[in-house]
């Protein structure tokens, strides 16, 4: 038996808390973005960070950012995304998610709280899905926007089929506005998601398809 896992079998019977060791990703670079991708699937796309976005804001989290960043930081905004096999036949699932952000002057990056979030399905090349996750008011549909494009209304799921033309729209589109109702509150939360990396994002994925 190893060190590691005699320290953590010791901690174990002494009835403390137990810590997982943290994981170091496999790191890609692709076309100005950082893709981390760990043992069980999961991952992250992001932009590498630019620490003069972040010049007006004195917060410690700002400053250690700034201070140590390195050729594999990245914005928080990022596509988190998970490949792997379903437990029960073995089918290839990819998803992906992406959640409101925001940069200000004064705070730096945030995340938006919200039950309101994107979310995308690759894993097969003729069923792409777009949703509108955390949407599930019962009788509602919501709806997504590309910049100035025409809306679009989703099924009562708050999904729709990634079509070529909408596939298009969000590859040359610089944000999605998307409008769903979360249970129990009828009143509908829209939000803007930033669509940089889209393309690195969909092209990598897709690019891991069996």
């Amino acid at each position: 038996m190893n060190r590691i896992k005699r320290w953590t079998l010791t901690i174990y019977l002494l009835g403390l808390p137990c810590f997982a060791i943290s994981e170091e990703p496999t790191v890609i670079f692709e076309d100005g973005y950082v893709v981390k991708i760990y043992s069980d699937g999961s991952g992250t796309i992001g932009k590498k960070f630019d620490p003069k976005s972040t010049l007006s804001c004195n917060s410690f989290s700002c400053e250690y950012k700034r201070k140590n960043a390195n050729s594999e930081t990245t914005f928080d905004d990022e596509w988190s995304f998970q490949v792997k096999n379903d437990e029960m036949d073995d089918e290839q699932i990819i998803t992906v998610r992406r959640y409101p952000h925001k940069i200000s002057d004064r705070f730096g990056e945030m995340e938006l709280k919200s039950d309101i979030y994107l979310w995308i399905n690759l894993s097969q090349s003729t069923r792409e899905v777009f949703c509108v996750a955390g949407h599930d008011y019962p009788g509602l549909t919501a709806m997504i926007r590309v910049d100035s494009e025409k809306a679009i209304e989703t099924n009562e799921n708050g999904c729709l089929s990634l079509s070529n033309s909408l596939d298009d729209q969000l590859r040359s589109g610089s944000k999605v506005f998307i409008r769903g109702s979360h249970w129990p509150y009828k009143s509908p939360e829209t939000k803007n998601i930033s669509l940089d990396g889209y393309r690195v994002m969909t092209d990598f994925l897709r690019d891991r398809r069996k």
